[in-house]
């Protein structure tokens, strides 16, 4: 009998230690302020294997609070139950509420939890709600302002870079009672790419909320040409400007028949012979933001008017061999306005009587034009990176008087002239390489 007694106390204790019913909370601590509701989320657990019926209870402080001090239910063997109990508080303070589960058949049935509430002062006025969006070169501010009474509110918008100095400021003032959606846009488009912050504050009442937002790089180096003439000589006058909103590095290329008498005012990084013209080419590094410079040339005519009578015999000759010999192959740009982009067309014409070799089709667009994948004949190589996207047509060799046409489609990114750069083809000959360009389009 002593064998088995110790084995019999421990079967009575066993059915005494399992919990018929349990209770958890989610949160156990709740914070808000005054006038603000909060939810605690209650889930009872029947942990027994009958069905059974409950009863809920709140007790505390200030329960005409809360939505519920009493709730009766029913559930199932092992059956869950998440009910949602409200504060609408309307005074600050810590306050802490026992909430209690009960079988209504064995009421020895029970368990509690115990969960705090932190109510923190009211905030008059307040900002409710704020997010920022950036579409294009504008910041979209949207924010809910309220008031318990009808004010005048002056609200501040200030922008600071990564380095915390202010970029930005705007202020406006608008009339709030209750609560009011406000939206503003700032333009953004003369800030640099980097990482902002963006603080919106109500004037005299020290309410302020922040929010971060990143500009993309936007790599646009335009270029325009100015050219005053007269009949002894031509003056070209070329400014390139950085318009984007990153330091950029930029090459120009100007290419000028090998016969004219050319004198550059600014010394080119590169010049050299090509296909029958001088290539001068600048190249610059680190130009800044809104950063211009110019450069000149000129073509002097009156040298070769010096030399007219004396060449006279010999370009007359040129022209007769010019005539017999091998016509240059070109390629020509244009573009056809589409209702859903803008239609590129490159028309490439072969030389008049012999064959071309290794033929290579390059054109390239801005980053502010977005390249579709429709593509009528061939279809080009297309190669996308942070200044543009390049496509590349390998058309193998190509015969006497062909004349292929490669399109593709763009939709320009920005409400604004597109100026898309030059395409070009290469092909070889005997001793070297050959580039041909097209002329420069501006999309309207």
């Amino acid at each position: 009998m002593k064998k088995f007694l110790p084995l019999l106390v421990v079967l009575l204790i066993i059915p005494l230690s399992v919990k018929a019913v349990s209770i958890t909370s989610s949160p156990l601590t709740g914070i808000t302020r005054v006038e603000k509701p909060i939810t605690y989320h209650i889930t009872v657990t029947n942990d027994k294997g009958d069905p059974d019926r409950f009863i809920l209870t709140v007790f505390g402080p200030h329960l005409e609070w809360a939505n519920l001090q009493r709730y009766y239910f029913h559930l199932e063997p092992h059956e869950s139950r998440e009910i949602s109990l409200n504060f609408y508080p309307d005074e600050e303070g810590d306050y802490k509420y026992e909430v209690k589960v009960s079988s209504r058949e064995n009421p020895e049935n029970e368990d509690s939890v115990f969960i705090t509430l932190k109510v923190n002062p009211l905030i008059d006025p307040n900002i409710e709600d704020f997010s920022v969006d950036l579409v294009g070169n504008e910041l979209r501010v949207n924010l809910k302002v309220t008031s318990r009474k009808a004010r005048e509110m002056g609200i501040d918008f200030r922008i600071k870079d990564s380095e915390k100095k202010e970029v930005k400021v705007l202020s406006v003032t608008r009339e709030v009672e209750g609560e009011r959606e406000i939206s503003e846009t700032i333009p953004v488009g003369d800030l640099l790419s980097g990482s902002y912050s963006i603080e919106v504050m109500l004037i005299d009442s020290g309410v302020s909320r922040k929010a971060n937002f990143y500009i993309p790089p936007i790599h646009n180096v335009v270029t325009s040409k100015k050219v005053v003439s007269n009949p002894l000589m031509k003056e070209v006058t070329i400014t390139i400007r950085n318009e984007g909103n990153v330091v950029d590095d930029y090459s120009l290329e100007e290419n000028l028949p090998a016969n004219q008498y050319v004198t550059p005012l600014h010394n080119p990084t590169f010049q050299y012979l090509e296909s029958g013209n001088v290539v001068f080419e600048w190249k610059f590094t680190g130009l800044q933001v809104g950063e211009a410079i110019e450069i000149k040339y000129r073509v002097e005519y009156w040298k070769n008017l010096l030399g007219w009578v004396i060449m006279t015999s010999a370009i007359l000759g040129l022209i007769g061999l010019g005539v017999t010999k091998i016509r240059r192959p070109n390629i020509r740009k244009k573009y056809i306005r589409k209702k859903d982009g803008h239609l590129i067309v490159l028309e490439v014409n072969g030389s008049l009587t012999r064959e071309l070799r290794n033929v290579l089709v390059k054109d390239r667009v801005s980053p502010l034009g977005k390249v579709i994948p429709e593509f009528e004949g061939p279809k080009p190589i297309v190669r996308e990176s942070e200044v543009g996207t390049e496509l590349i047509w390998r058309l193998g060799n190509l015969k006497p008087r062909s004349e292929i046409y490669l399109t593709y489609k763009i939709r320009p990114l920005i409400e604004a002239q597109l100026k898309m750069p030059r395409a070009y083809l290469t092909y070889r000959t005997d001793d070297r390489k050959v580039r041909v360009f097209s002329k420069q389009i501006v999309l309207e």
